[in-house]
């Protein structure tokens, strides 16, 4: 059995002890990083600054002593004043990276909060001039640029990553925090809070975030800063 406290998410955390399933003094901690570069994942370890986990023995899990086996480019951060804007300098990014022969621009992804969002980034791209298919489920996007969900991008992963629109009301999600209960907002915090870093440890190698306006108060002050 193998978890990720800090990819929670969906649901309720499960403690196996609580299934009749006993790991104490039976499990391994796993902290080296494959799949995304050191700079990456330590910006995606900054976003869990601030939230509590708990792994699957019931005991407090910290972010000390995770590292990767590769170093890439720093992550970079775009301010923008509006939404044009912001879609602009993205539309001119992709282009620079597809660009360069050695990208495949399937491999390229755009990572919204909602469907409704990444729906709209796939057709302001292509009014901009870079084709993009939306998808809704982990499936290769051919040889166009992907734009999803922040769900839908568990389990996967791309050479270069767009966290879009990552602004104050939009993660964590105005919406579903006005839905939950008193007694569930903290649980509902945590979530968005394990959201955006599922998000941002999707990238191999370049991740770029974005904003409209006021950033996500999920962004610690240094993430707010990268480039």
């Amino acid at each position: 059995i193998a978890e990720d406290t800090h990819q929670r998410i969906y649901g309720h955390h499960v403690v196996l002890s609580r299934c009749g399933v006993a790991i104490v003094g039976r499990s391994r901690r796993l902290t080296l990083n494959y799949r995304t570069t050191a700079e990456n994942l330590a910006y995606a370890m900054r976003v869990l600054d601030g939230g509590t986990y708990v792994d699957a023995e019931g005991v407090d899990e910290d972010v000390a002593g995770y590292h990767s086996s590769r170093r890439g480019p720093a992550p970079t951060t775009l301010a923008c004043a509006s939404e044009s804007e912001q879609l602009d300098k993205v539309a001119a990014l992709i282009e620079a990276w597809v660009a360069d022969e050695s990208v495949d621009p399937g491999s390229v992804a755009v990572l919204a909060r909602t469907n409704d969002r990444a729906a709209a980034v796939r057709d302001a791209l292509a009014k901009r001039g870079v084709p993009a298919n939306h998808i809704k489920s982990a499936q290769a996007g051919g040889d166009r640029v992907v734009t999803l969900t922040m769900h839908t991008a568990k389990g996967m992963e791309f050479s270069r990553v767009v966290l879009f629109d990552i602004t104050d009301g939009v993660v964590p999600n105005a919406w579903v925090l006005d839905k939950a209960s008193p007694e569930e907002r903290e649980d509902v915090m945590l979530r968005e809070r394990s959201l955006l870093y599922v998000a941002a440890s999707r990238a191999r190698d370049a991740l770029v975030i974005t904003w409209n306006g006021n950033p996500s108060p999920l962004l610690a002050p240094t993430n707010r800063d990268e480039n």
